[in-house]
């Protein structure tokens, strides 16, 4: 790392010291613990293998419904739950009669990232109760204009063409599914 007597190189020692020092620390809390785990690496050609059983299945498996865009009659289907794109959007927000859940990301957003999947798994709850479009405001920038939003990730919940939630940023689990609820239950009432 050069000279001890150099200041660059007694830093670049000092530091990788340090670096192991908390490495080693780390490793024995984790023992202590019993929350470290061994790994075992395979064999590559037991990887190999395993590799392609894996493709080999998912190629076999039947093809799952997706909420890919539907840009037209011809690939929408209303008895999906999830669904993609302003066509989607004006058909269910028109034709549904259950509540519709319209999330607005952009593909330069982090926190949209971190909701996706938060959100499917509350949505995968009310499979059959609630409608879910995803609008990406880089691709239909009017969509979002005209509802207002102003920064993403934002969930919007309409229920008989009006707006009944508005939930911008991130939140718990335990936030939407209560709109939800909340919204099913009125739906039931009424």
């Amino acid at each position: 790392a050069g000279d001890v007597h150099e200041k660059e190189g007694r830093k670049a020692i000092t530091a990788a010291g340090s670096g192991c020092q908390a490495a080693i620390s780390t490793e024995r809390y984790l023992q202590m613990n019993n929350l470290l785990k061994e790994v075992k690496m395979l064999d590559t050609e037991d990887a190999k293998e395993k590799i392609e059983a894996a493709k080999k299945k998912e190629a076999e498996a039947p093809e799952k419904k997706t909420h890919e865009p539907a840009f037209d009659a011809d690939n929408f289907d209303i008895d999906r739950q999830k669904h993609r794109g302003q066509y989607a959007l004006r058909k269910l927000y028109h034709e549904s009669p259950r509540p519709l859940v319209v999330m607005y990301t952009s593909p330069t957003c982090g926190p949209c990232k971190r909701l996706k999947p938060m959100l499917n798994k509350v949505l995968n709850e009310y499979e059959e109760s609630v409608h879910y479009v995803e609008i990406d405001i880089a691709e239909d920038p009017e969509i979002a204009e005209s509802a207002g939003i102003m920064g993403t990730p934002c969930v919007q919940v309409f229920k008989d063409k009006a707006r009944v939630a508005v939930v911008n940023g991130v939140k718990m689990k335990s936030e939407y599914r209560k709109i939800f609820s909340e919204q099913l239950i009125e739906s039931s009432a009424a």
